[in-house]
């Protein structure tokens, strides 16, 4: 259930990335570049889907990434709300992945 949860905030992610374009258009190279790397959200969602231990591997590793990333910019620079909710999606998502891994530790898939 954690695995599928995951998967379907990454997706959202995933699709809600490069949607704040229609919101804030395209003037600031920094929204622009985080938009459209955020789409990597819709593979990582996809692989979560499969239900493969390696996918929640994957789905620890970049959202941690990405969130840190996130994070560094929310407390440098100016950044939209979507910045705030795409940071707490990235941290919940890791959070539920560990869990998963732990939960089915010595499990082959």
């Amino acid at each position: 259930m954690r695995q599928k949860i995951a998967a379907y905030m990454m997706l959202f992610s995933g699709v809600s990335h490069p949607s704040q374009l229609l919101i804030y258009g395209t003037d600031d190279p920094n929204l622009v570049q985080s938009s459209l790397a955020g789409m990597l959200f819709l593979v990582v969602g996809g692989c979560l889907l499969t239900g493969r231990r390696w996918s929640l591997w994957l789905a620890t590793v970049l959202p941690l990434l990405f969130g840190c990333g996130a994070l560094i910019r929310i407390l440098t620079i100016e950044v939209t709300p979507f910045a705030y909710l795409h940071t707490a999606i990235d941290f919940i998502v890791v959070a539920l992945c560990v869990a998963e891994l732990r939960a089915t530790k010595g499990q082959k898939n």
